[in-house]
């Protein structure tokens, strides 16, 4: 079977994809809603995406969760220090070849869990907000 197609909805019914089928969507859709200056987690809060990105942290989380970066800028304010963790994200993902920086978070937390930080009724939930049509993961 094709993992690319998805199950046609009746009507009324959402439509039924596989979590692998709904990632990629996402991930296209993003990609669109992202530039080449900015990673996903710097522009979540805006998007109203459920992760929120750098804003789900305080200040002192996000300094503790890029410790690596913040020591070496202690004095650097909260929008400048989001600047070099985007750009290090940025370059995570160039490195790595991901499409976004959910697919480096889901192998390497430094921000979040990445895709794992979402179960199926939470990515539901996002495909919702991002496309404004219900799905069924399963």
């Amino acid at each position: 079977m094709d993992t690319n197609q998805a199950t046609p909805p009746a009507a009324g019914e959402p439509e039924h994809l596989t979590r692998p089928q709904t990632l990629e969507r996402l991930r296209t859709k993003l990609l669109t809603l992202t530039d080449s200056e900015h990673c996903v987690c710097a522009v979540a809060d805006r998007l109203g995406l459920a992760c929120g990105g750098f804003s789900q942290f305080t200040d002192a989380q996000f300094r503790q969760r890029f410790a690596w970066i913040a020591d070496k800028r202690p004095h650097a304010s909260r929008k400048e220090l989001e600047e070099a963790v985007n750009a290090y994200l940025l370059g995570r993902q160039e490195a790595t070849g991901a499409v976004l920086a959910c697919d480096v978070e889901t192998r390497e937390h430094d921000a979040c869990g990445g895709w794992n930080t979402f179960d199926n009724a939470a990515l539901e939930g996002l495909y919702k907000r991002v496309f404004g049509r219900p799905i069924r993961i399963g």
